[in-house]
């Protein structure tokens, strides 16, 4: 029973936390918005439902965190309407949103371009022509030195024998003392 129980617990949460449930409750998007551009200067309007509610507009980079401007827009009626000047050269996305709790309120998305479109820039030549293959071939060093690398190999292992030679001699006098 208890199993049954949980079953219809986790059944019922995902029915009510799916996307179709969330979207359900959501206001649809003003059809309305319109984004004008004039050289630097760009207009945000759209129809509110209800004359003499409040409407918030602004523009920001497709992806950036903050917007570039934003603020309250101005009332005619049920239009409204905000104006930005000096908006630089790139593309934006534009977004407002009407306070009022009917149909057809609710934000408003739309992308827009100052100027000629922003093009990425373009791939320069590689610095070098030719591009190396392989190990890096920088020479010299110890591996490359043939001036008896040997030698001093050798007569280090010798000092390290006598050195453990006399240690050992050393011990056994003075096991043979004590």
């Amino acid at each position: 029973m208890r199993r049954v129980l949980a079953a219809v617990g986790v059944a019922a949460g995902f029915a009510l936390l799916s996307p179709i449930t969330a979207s359900a409750a959501e206001k649809p998007e003003n059809p309305t918005m319109k984004v004008t551009v004039s050289g630097s200067v760009v207009t945000i309007s759209a129809v509110c439902d209800t004359a003499g509610t409040t409407a918030e507009g602004g523009y920001a980079e497709p992806r950036g965190h903050e917007p570039i401007g934003w603020g309250v827009m101005k009332a005619s009626g049920k239009k409204r309407s905000i104006t930005f000047t000096g908006v630089r050269r790139g593309n934006y996305v534009a977004s407002m949103y009407c306070h009022e709790g009917g149909p057809g309120s609710g934000g408003a998305v739309r992308n827009f371009t100052v100027g000629k479109p922003v093009k990425p820039p373009v791939k320069t030549a590689p610095q070098v022509a030719v591009k190396p293959q392989g190990a890096p071939q920088t020479g010299g060093g110890p591996a490359d030195d043939e001036s008896g690398g040997v030698a001093p190999l050798v007569a280090g292992g010798g000092a390290l024998a006598l050195l453990g030679a006399g240690g050992a001699v050393a011990l056994r006098r003075r096991a043979a003392r004590g």
